[in-house]
């Protein structure tokens, strides 16, 4: 059996298995006439997704579904890519997922690389009973996709330095029958933090730049096909400047994946032919931080793109200081 046709067959075994639990998973969900769905990420970089997903519910006019946005940043110096013992993080993210589930939410939505790889270390991970769906495995999947229409390529993943700890990507796709030899993993310290204050700054395309260039010095053959995988999802909002930069390092034989536009996918089986209605979908945004001016300004122009609706909603973000709350003396911040 050649190397592609295995891994066609375990690819197929593995999205049936996938795509069956999800289903199974929130098919009950779907079977209800008022669906709230909590998205989550530890910064604003989720939006993309939020986005996203209400533009493809907004043709569903039979279902009441409220869109929450769960900011699960805590503020200050907690930042969960700037703390380095895994327990501190834990902990935070602990507190944010208690916080979320005193909403009642009917599934939870980790729309965040880093998050999702913490999540089954969680104490939350044994109690919460409703789905909750990480992010993960939309960018497996995206990859899994996409090597079955090419002879031979190479695949780079960059993401925050949690992410690419984990080696969960990598993980799994060795697992799907990948060649380990094949994968190049690149973490990308402080781009998601940069890209939050201005996706298209200078300073976003320097780190870009740097980080793809040491991912590119690591690839075994570069005359094959790129496949760079976004691993957080700060990076959709700088993806032209992640193309720009590859077309200069790779020439055209490239190809750019965000799995924020897979996430949304989970809501394929909510279909309506009835018609488009207007207010059936109610958006809000909860952070324990304020948003500043120029980050709404910023994501304004990139959410209107996919949701209009979802700009306003930015615009009326409610600030929630005790949105979750956690021992702050108990975290090691050095």
């Amino acid at each position: 059996m050649t190397e592609l046709l295995k891994i066609t067959v375990i690819h197929k075994l593995i999205e049936n298995k996938y795509l069956i639990k999800i289903m199974q998973n929130i098919q009950h969900v779907f079977e209800k006439k008022h669906i709230r769905i909590i998205i989550t990420d530890s910064g604003l970089g989720g939006l993309s997704v939020h986005a996203l997903i209400d533009k493809k519910l907004r043709i569903i006019n039979d279902k009441q579904i409220e869109l929450i946005y769960f900011n699960s940043f805590a503020g200050g110096n907690f930042g969960y890519n700037s703390l380095k013992n895994v327990n501190d993080k834990l902990l935070i993210f602990d507190s944010a997922l208690k916080g979320m589930m005193k909403l009642n939410p009917d599934i939870i939505l980790i729309a965040c690389n880093t998050l999702s790889v913490l999540f089954n270390q969680t104490k939350m991970f044994k109690e919460i009973e409703i789905p909750v769906i990480g992010i993960v495995d939309n960018g497996i999947e995206m990859i899994l996709d996409k090597i079955n229409t090419v002879s031979d390529y190479n695949i780079v993943i960059v993401g925050t330095e949690t992410t690419i700890n984990s080696n969960q990507h990598k993980t799994k796709l060795v697992n799907s029958g990948i060649d380990e030899n094949k994968i190049v993993s690149q973490a990308c310290e402080n781009l998601e933090s940069e890209i939050q204050i201005n996706p298209n700054s200078n300073i976003v395309e320097k780190l870009i730049r740097e980080y793809l260039f040491k991912a590119v010095q690591k690839i075994r053959n570069p005359k094959l096909q790129t496949l760079l995988l976004l691993g957080c999802t700060h990076y959709g909002y700088s993806k032209e400047i992640f193309e720009k930069v590859l077309t200069e390092f790779c020439g055209n034989n490239f190809e750019v994946l965000n799995p924020n536009e897979k996430m949304a996918e989970i809501f394929n089986e909510l279909k309506s032919d009835i018609g488009i209605t207007e207010n059936i979908i109610k958006n809000r945004i909860l952070s324990r931080v304020k948003i500043r001016e120029e980050q709404i300004e910023n994501l304004r122009n990139l959410l209107k793109l996919d949701s209009i609706y979802l700009v306003k909603t930015l615009e009326n973000a409610e600030f929630i200081p005790n949105l979750f709350t956690f021992d702050e003396n108990s975290i090691n911040q050095n």
